[in-house]
């Protein structure tokens, strides 16, 4: 199977994005990946020498890229041109196209953002849901240190999926850790008895690290892993200064500061760094591999539903559906065949119970 197979490279010629173009040359050489490229120009009335000025200079400019592309014997990419606020006609060409990874450069930041980031990059952080790889703006070299944080949440997973799958195939280090913040306490009288508490919170945490990692194979790739103590943000930081990473994988939601939805908490602390290169996954994966096996687990729960649903038995579509929704409680058409199943029964209060869960896991992915 073909991993990574479709790359969308958002370019705005500036030198982050030239960086953006090199590290897809990177990976599409790897994964025998197709490269499309978009940019992005205002939609802003401009005078018709004005646009037609701008028009030869992203002619010329998309020319050279498709020229270095082609000189690293890769198929001449597909190049997407459109008008309008970038992230939304990036996100929407992605979805559009299927693409298995959006890569951009980290952007240049205006004087009063205080991230490392430009505002179209934090944009697609907050809102896209296909795995993003940010590029640090610096010269771009061959992935060899690989860390993923994980905190036992399924973004983590897919993250360490994706992280599994790059180290392999770069021949990449992975480094996993997982960081425990001790509980603190301003009482001397509760000082001892709070110690005693987090002694046994690090060893469950410890044997919960070890038993999410028993879910994964990591045979043939080079991997640590680590049980650290301490503020999350502030020690991958440090491990990414320690171990001179090239390359993080953070998934984007969970339980702890590690994976709020990106602008919270670690991630926004980390985005703010920007040490290394980051991949952030959301509901994607940025290899077919775990989307496949994911999309056949539901359909056998969809399938054969649907089916009962057609045929008027109600109930049973509703027991087929729930029974879906624990494996997968946040997949929106297993909700509303629950939706249409309830309303096949005139079961008025369970409509309006899934359609605000419907809309509040809408509202999560999309507006927060």
């Amino acid at each position: 199977m073909k991993l990574l197979k479709n790359i969308l490279v958002a370019v705005d010629f500036s030198e982050p994005s030239d960086r953006a173009i090199d590290v897809s040359i990177q990976l599409a050489k790897v994964f025998n990946s197709s490269i499309s490229i978009i940019h992005v120009s205002s939609d802003e009335t401009l005078t018709k020498e004005t646009e037609r000025k701008i028009e030869i200079y992203t002619y010329n400019r998309i020319s050279e890229i498709k020229v270095k592309i082609f000189k690293e014997n890769l198929d001449i990419p597909e190049v997407i041109i459109e008008k309008g606020i970038a992230f939304e006609k990036i996100i929407q060409v992605a979805q559009k196209k299927n693409v298995n990874v959006i890569i951009v450069g980290s952007g240049s930041k205006s004087h009063d953002n205080k991230f490392k980031l430009g505002t179209t990059v934090e944009k697609l952080m907050r809102k896209n849901q296909i795995p993003l790889w940010v590029v640090k703006n610096e010269p771009v070299k061959p992935i060899k240190s690989i860390l993923c944080p994980v905190d036992f949440s399924s973004p983590s997973k897919r993250a360490l999926q994706n992280a599994i799958t790059l180290a392999r195939s770069f021949n990449a280090n992975l480094s996993i850790i997982h960081i425990f913040t001790p509980y603190a306490g301003n009482s001397i009288r509760l000082g001892s008895h709070i110690n005693v508490q987090n002694e046994k919170l690090y060893k469950e945490r410890k044997a919960a690290f070890s038993d999410f990692l028993a879910h994964f194979n990591l045979k043939s790739i080079a991997y640590t892993k680590e049980l650290l103590k301490g503020n999350p943000n502030v020690e991958i930081i440090k491990t990414i200064e320690k171990q001179k990473t090239d390359l993080l994988l953070m998934g984007t939601t969970g339980k702890t500061g590690i994976s709020r939805l990106l602008m919270g908490s670690t991630t926004e602390k980390v985005t703010r760094e920007l040490p290394c290169s980051l991949v952030t996954t959301k509901e994607q994966d940025i290899t077919d591999d775990f989307l496949e096996s994911h999309l056949q687990g539901v359909e056998s729960i969809l399938i054969p539903a649907k089916e009962l649903l057609k045929k008027g038995k109600y109930n049973e579509a509703i027991d087929k559906y729930l029974m879906g929704l624990r494996q997968y409680p946040d997949n929106v058409p297993i909700i509303n065949g629950l939706i249409n199943s309830y309303t096949s029964i005139e079961n008025q209060q369970k409509v309006k119970f899934y359609t605000a869960y419907k809309n509040e896991i809408l509202k999560r992915y999309w507006d927060i």
